[in-house]
């Protein structure tokens, strides 16, 4: 009886599975508690139970109550309860999702056979030569175990949170080809928040079996530890390194006998609050005891997120400062022991040396493009939007922070009624007066409006919009006979120009369309409607339009600093990642109402709401390489920003694109946010 009761103990600790080996045409269902666990039992792989009731293929640490995952193939798509991975019989590794699309984790030479080993690394292996073929420790997600390396170019990415979201979140680690290990909020140009400054060929990160943390080069050089002598028993703990949610690279031991959860040895960044928006953008962080934090939004903004303010803030009440810099419009706030960190996003404006507090403010009041500043150790470092590393902790001890907040708007109080006396002979006389003046008005009104009737154009009759109509004559003088091209679309050349209106010069944009046919007359009714009916939200200003001698013609204010061509090529680039033009005629006959009448604004709004993926109709051959398309479609917004100082330069543009520069959020997303 008493073996029976062994033999049975040991079976339910083993779960489904007692070989660490999986082999050809072997497969796990979600939902079904099959597992693969290494022969130690410290380990399993299978479908990790998310707290929504869908499962990642994922790798965790069995034997402790809390079953830390540690690694994971679908992160960003988790799977359906009924689900299936399979190493196929044709050795690939394969996860079918419920609705039959699959995820391939592995799909190169034939691998034979899949183990789960002690360590914690899943390996697919060509048994006949015991040749390693995938594994993952190659493949890292945001946790490394003992024996595990972060080789160059590889990346851990934090998680959204620490408990229920395991999708990737905002920062990474990254082990750089210029041999630097840098932790950063990879959505925005941030160099980095915490950096080991080891600039050599072929470094790695090495997580040896001793619990140590270290550098080495190409050449087997080693730089001084990250971490040594973690504990003095290494075996008796569990071990792993990870770059949490909130931003951190942490060091944890668990100990296998006595438990007690996992305690945290070493970490990066000694101030939670000096990690990269943290609290998101133009949020405030706050740590008394450099442990905890607690997100609050600046001065003049408010949660984008009221049930979770670590999301970021937008501002209240917009001002362009630049438009109307008078202090009618804003005030200067001033935060005692706050900073916003000086080493943050691409978003400095300078530094103010030698100046006081006073000094600072000013610089701040002279600047239009300056949104706030520090004052350091008799320094002033200017900021622009967006504000991302706001913080009030030990390390800003000292310290003023400064920000422009616009002043609220107020209505003013209609004037008090003031009663008086009037002669009734007068009210008759004014009375008639103003009659014989309203029937003089309407009859010459009614006389302007037949003639107006008579010659107006039926093109701007049909399309119904307020746009002033050119005559040909007019754009050619204004474009000197049409003689500077400044590009040439898919429908048309496209010509610089200026007009005098009100005796203010206006550059202008002339935008030729092929000659009229009925395709290309609805393709330019279609463009006017659409830009009507949108408010130029987020486009070029049009000015007006010409319909003679059957050549249409828009005319578009001219973008300064060269930027008209940054902005085509966001268009385009929006166009090609998506498969569509950026104005469709088929959904203006509609009359639809929503944001997909223009690419730019709908993908925009699936940014801001979290569903890029729709924007493709979840194609499974973009979802594989997600992050590639996201970051696509981030700079194709900047690129059409509406303010053209904060395009990015064509060179920038090229290092986002090549992903040596990272993709920060465009300021178009808060505007999008503050007005919906």
């Amino acid at each position: 009886m008493i073996i029976v009761l062994i033999l049975f103990l040991n079976f339910c600790g083993l779960h489904a599975q007692i070989s660490p080996n999986i082999s050809l045409g072997s497969n796990f269902t979600a939902g079904s508690n099959d597992s693969l666990r290494s022969s130690s039992g410290d380990f399993a792989f299978g479908f990790y139970p998310l707290q929504n009731g869908l499962y990642l293929v994922g790798i965790w640490f069995d034997r402790i109550p809390e079953q830390t995952l540690v690694w994971s193939a679908n992160q960003n798509h988790p799977a359906e309860k009924g689900s299936s991975i399979q190493l196929t019989n044709a050795g690939a590794l394969v996860l079918t999702y419920g609705n039959g699309s699959t995820l391939q984790i592995y799909n190169e030479s034939a691998a034979s056979l899949g183990t789960m080993q002690n360590d914690g690394n899943f390996v697919l292996i060509e048994s006949s030569s015991s040749r390693v073929l995938w594994q993952s420790f190659s493949s890292s997600t945001d946790t490394l175990l003992p024996g595990q390396a972060l080789v160059k170019g590889q990346k851990l990415y934090s998680k959204v949170n620490g408990s229920s979201n395991y999708s990737t979140g905002n920062f990474w680690l990254d082990m750089q080809s210029d041999g630097n290990l840098v932790l950063s909020a990879y959505h925005f140009s941030d160099p980095g928040y915490w950096t080991t400054q080891t600039f050599a060929d072929n470094v790695s990160l090495i997580f040896d079996r001793n619990a140590s943390m270290y550098l080495v080069n190409g050449t087997m050089d080693v730089f001084p530890p990250i971490t040594k002598n973690i504990s003095s028993q290494v075996e008796d703990y569990y071990h792993r390194a990870t770059v949490e949610y909130h931003g951190n690279f942490q060091q944890y031991i668990y100990h296998k006998r006595n438990g007690g959860g996992w305690k945290r040895v070493w970490r990066a960044v000694n101030d939670p609050c000096f990690v990269t928006s943290i609290c998101g953008i133009n949020g405030m962080c706050t740590s008394s005891d450099n442990e905890t934090v607690s997100c609050s939004c600046l001065p003049g903004y408010i949660p984008l997120d009221p049930s979770d303010v670590s999301k970021g803030c937008y501002q209240e009440n917009v001002v362009n400062y630049c438009t109307d810099p008078s202090m009618r419009n804003f005030s200067l706030m001033v935060i005692k022991d706050a900073d916003f960190s000086p080493d943050n996003y691409d978003g400095d404006l300078g530094q103010v040396r030698d100046v006081n507090e006073e000094g600072c403010k000013k610089a701040v009041m002279d600047d239009c493009y300056t949104w706030a500043a520090s004052w350091v150790n008799s320094s002033c470092f200017k900021k622009r939007m967006p504000l991302l590393k706001a913080s009030k902790s030990a390390s800003s001890k000292g310290k003023v922070a400064f920000i422009k907040v616009p002043n609220k708007k107020k209505s003013e109080p209609s004037p008090p009624m003031k009663r008086k006396n009037f002669d009734t002979r007068l009210l008759l006389v004014i009375g008639l007066t103003i009659s014989a003046s309203l029937a003089f008005l309407f009859g010459v009104f009614a006389l302007f409006y037949h003639i107006l009737k008579r010659k107006q154009s039926p093109n701007a009759k049909t399309i119904g919009i307020n746009f002033r109509e050119f005559t040909f004559q007019e754009l050619r003088e204004a474009t000197n006979g049409f003689s500077k091209v400044l590009g040439r679309g898919a429908s048309g050349r496209v010509y610089s120009g200026s007009l005098t209106s009100d005796d203010a010069k206006i550059d202008i944009a002339v935008k030729e369309l092929t000659k009229t046919t009925d395709k290309s007359e609805k393709e330019f009714r279609t463009e006017l409607k659409v830009i009507g009916r949108t408010h130029h939200r987020n486009l070029v200003r049009l000015l007006g339009f010409c319909v003679e001698n059957d050549q249409p013609l828009l005319v578009y204010e001219l973008m300064p600093n060269g930027t008209l061509s940054h902005f085509l090529f966001g268009v385009m680039l929006l166009e090609i990642i998506c498969g569509r033009r950026h104005i469709e005629s088929n959904r203006v006959e509609e009359e639809s109402d929503k944001d997909d009448l223009l690419l730019s604004n709908w993908v925009l709004s699936c940014v801001v709401s979290g569903k890029l993926e729709m924007v493709v109709g979840h194609e499974p051959e973009v979802l594989s390489d997600f992050k590639r398309f996201e970051r696509m479609a981030l700079v194709g917004l900047w690129c059409i920003n509406s303010d053209p100082i904060l395009r990015p330069s064509m060179k920038k543009v090229t290092q986002m694109l090549e992903g040596t520069m990272e993709v920060g959020i465009p300021p178009q997303v808060y505007d999008y946010v503050s007005n919906n």
